[in-house]
């Protein structure tokens, strides 16, 4: 198993060896991505607290790392994808530029 890393945010998120992905996920479809090198694991135990920004800082250290892939899993919900390291950080991103909107949009409406 790799390395462990507890995050506060509603999620968990550690290091694996790419080969070992396959092993550890068995239902996993890896066809679309690197599994030559590590990988990371994000575990979203509590996605109603999901803090997108501590997530977003988490896949841009792992990418900077050469991590090229992230494996999503939501126990929770019966939910596990395996995606670009990449993919998932421009997701991460849009959604919490989302969530900023949303706020903003709730503090005009309120002043208005």
């Amino acid at each position: 198993m790799g390395i462990q890393k507890v995050v506060r945010g509603g999620f968990k998120a550690e290091r694996e060896f790419g080969f070992a992905l396959e092993s550890r996920f068995k239902d996993l479809d890896l066809s679309k991505v690197d599994t030559e090198g590590a990988a990371v694991v994000v575990v979203i135990a509590d996605p109603r607290h999901l803090n997108l920004h501590q997530l977003s800082r988490v896949l841009v250290g792992a990418a900077s790392g050469g991590v090229k892939t992230a494996v999503i899993d939501i126990p929770q919900k019966g939910l596990r994808k395996a995606v670009p390291i990449f993919n998932l950080f421009a997701m991460v991103d849009e959604n919490a530029r989302l969530k900023e909107l949303q706020k903003l949009e709730r503090a005009i409406r309120a002043g208005g």
